[in-house]
C-alpha cells in the first residue's frame, strides 16, 4: 500500500484563510444588520443580506477552487469586498486588511514550504539512486 501524497501547503493555507474569512464576512453581515436596526447606518435589508451572504457563498466556493490556477485569482479578488466594507463600517476594513495580510503570508510561506518539500524529495531520491548504484558495484555489477 503506497502512502497518500501530501497536500500542498499553499493549498492548505489558502483554503484555511478563505474559510475563516467567510465566517468573518458572515459576522460582519450580522454586525451591519444590527447597526441598521439601531439606526446607525441605512442599508436596505435585501442589499445587506443579499450582498453579504453572496460574499460568504463566494468565499466558500473559492475554498473549493484553490486547486485551480484561477482559484488563487478569485481569492485575491475576494479580498477587495472586505476592504471596501470599511466605507460602511471602518472595523470591517481592519478585519479585511488582516485577512489580506494573512492571505499574502499564506501564499508566501506555503510556496516556500512546497519548494522545500520538493527539494527534500529530490535529495532523497538522489540519495536512494546513489545508494542503489553503490549496491550494484559491490555485487559485481549485478543488481542486488
Amino acid at each position: 500500500m503506497s502512502a497518500r501524497p501530501q497536500r500542498p501547503a499553499t493549498l492548505t493555507f489558502c483554503q484555511a484563510v478563505l474559510a475563516l474569512q467567510s465566517l468573518a464576512a458572515f459576522f460582519a453581515v450580522l454586525v451591519l444588520w444590527g447597526l441598521d436596526r439601531a439606526g446607525e447606518i441605512d442599508i436596505p435589508g435585501g442589499l445587506l443580506w443579499g450582498g453579504g451572504l453572496g460574499l460568504v457563498v463566494l468565499l466558500g466556493y473559492a475554498v473549493g477552487q484553490q486547486r485551480k490556477r484561477w482559484g488563487r485569482w478569485l481569492g485575491w479578488a475576494l479580498q477587495v469586498p472586505m476592504l471596501l466594507g470599511g466605507f460602511i463600517e471602518p472595523t470591517i476594513a481592519i478585519i479585511g486588511g488582516t485577512f489580506l495580510v494573512t492571505w499574502i503570508i499564506g501564499l508566501r510561506l506555503g510556496s516556500r514550504i512546497d519548494r522545500e518539500r520538493a527539494e527534500r524529495a529530490a535529495a532523497e531520491e538522489a540519495a536512494e539512486t546513489a545508494d542503489g548504484a553503490v549496491g550494484e558495484d559491490a555485487a559485481g555489477g549485478e543488481p542486488a
